[in-house]
Order: structure tokens, then sequence, then C-alpha cells
């Protein structure tokens, strides 16, 4: 009898007990140990929106502890000899990875049992009270971390035009551009129908169907007014509506979990 056999079984039959009556549905018994964090934080958004500054705050700022699904794609790559470069083929591998395991969220699966081994085992490391993870790309993605109770999410929000003057201002438009055939001029065109398509509702090969990027259907998952950040002005104002939000999560979750 395999593990998950031996520990759903009850003493009195061959039936799994009702804490097991899940297994079909989940692939992992993550909530039979609960995790020793007060909650987990979601930060979701489209690209250049500022995820990345938010992450860093709260782990700088407020303590967390910051996954991102794309630190697992990255390791899968360099196994694989994927090469990072051009975006791309990042991009491609995550889909081929999704469809290859016919899971939409095997990248949060990934990353949510490296954040179970990193929390249970036995590291010197202190248990932080907090967790952000990013890099979301799939609703399916999300779907694993709701599994938790403690998980909530906070969506980063930026107009296309903001993010575009992010995306130019950091150069990253225009190294990425020049990856495509004729090398487009860095417009907000060539932005919207190469970069920001692609990572929000590309779905167009027929060997991913079902598990391409789409990054639109995440942030649909933010549908609490109270979850968004609106980032509109500086990175000041941005960092201050993230730690708004940070006293209203640890206040909600007070109590919880690790003091």
């Amino acid at each position: 009898m395999n593990e998950r056999g031996m520990l759903g079984r009850s003493s009195s039959g061959g039936h799994f007990r009702p804490q097991f009556s899940r297994l079909h549905e989940d692939r992992d018994l993550f909530w039979v140990v609960p995790f020793p964090v007060r909650y987990m934080v979601g930060v979701i958004g489209l690209r250049f929106a500022g995820k990345s500054a938010v992450l860093s705050h709260l782990n700088e700022k407020h303590g967390f502890r910051v996954y991102n699904l794309s630190s697992a794609l990255r390791e899968i790559a360099a196994q694989r000899e994927v090469p990072l470069e051009p975006r791309a083929r990042l991009q491609e591998l995550g889909d081929e990875l999704r469809a290859e395991n016919g899971d939409a969220g095997y990248l949060a699966r990934v990353t949510l049992r490296r954040i179970r081994a990193d929390l249970l085992g036995h590291s010197p490391a202190p248990v932080p009270a907090r967790i952000a993870i990013g890099g979301f790309k799939h609703p399916a993605e999300i779907d694993v971390f709701t599994h938790l109770r403690s998980f909530q999410l906070m969506y980063v929000k930026a107009d296309e035009r903001f993010r575009f003057d992010q995306a130019e201002r950091s150069g990253v438009l225009q190294t990425e551009l020049s990856a495509f055939p004729g090398q487009p001029a860095a417009t907000i065109e060539s932005f919207r129908r190469h970069i920001d398509r692609r990572d929000r509702h590309f779905d167009e090969s027929p060997w991913t169907a079902g598990y391409g990027q789409q990054v639109d259907g995440v942030i649909e998952l933010a549908t609490n007014p109270d979850d968004e950040i609106e980032n509109s002005g500086t990175l000041a104002e941005l960092l201050a509506h993230a730690s708004n939000r940070v006293a209203v999560l640890d206040a909600k979750f007070r109590g919880a979990g690790m003091p």
C-alpha cells in the first residue's frame, strides 16, 4: 500500500477518513499539517505594474519571506539547458511544463512544496511570520494556494501607458523587442502586440492549448477591491499603499499562526 493509502485508511475499515476525502481533487496533503505562518500573500498584476518593487518592499521593510514561481521555472530551464533569453523561450517552457504534466498549476505546486519543505524542515533559519509569492501566470496557479485559508491576494494595478513607460525606461522593452523579426521600434503598439499580449492571454499553440499564460485570468480572481493597490504615481506612493495593505492584513490575521 502506498503512503497515501496508509495515511488515509481508517482503523475500522477500508474507507478514507473525512479529512482525506479530497485526495482525488488535490495532489498534495498540504492541509494535513498547517503552515506555521500567519498568512501568505500572492502578489499579482500585469508586467511592469510594479510587482517586483512590492515584493522587495515586503521583504526588506516588513520581513516577508519571498518566493517566486519564476524561480522554479528558471531552475527547470537550467536542468534542461533551456536558455533564459529571449524571454519568449522561457515563457514557452512554462507553457510546455503545464501541458506535459497535464496541470496548469504545476509551477505553483513546485513552489508550494518548496515553501513547505523550508517551513517544516530542520533549517536553522527562523520561520517567517508572513510569506509573499510572485510570478503567477495562470489562474490554476492561484487555485493551488487558495486551499490555504490564510492566503490573500495583493493586486498591483497600473494602466497601459504607465506600464509602457516603465518598460521603456528600464530598457527591458528595447531588449525584448530586439528578439523579434525586424526589431520593432519601442512604441506602445509594439509593446501591446509583442510584449503585453503574450503575457496576458497567449494560448495559440496546439501543443499547449489551455496551458498558456493567462494573466488576465489571474487578475480576474482579485474580486475584492481591498486587494488592489494602485500604481499611478511615485514609487514611494506605491510602497506606502503596500504597507497600508500589510497593516490591514496584520490586523486581520493577528494571533494566527506564528506571533
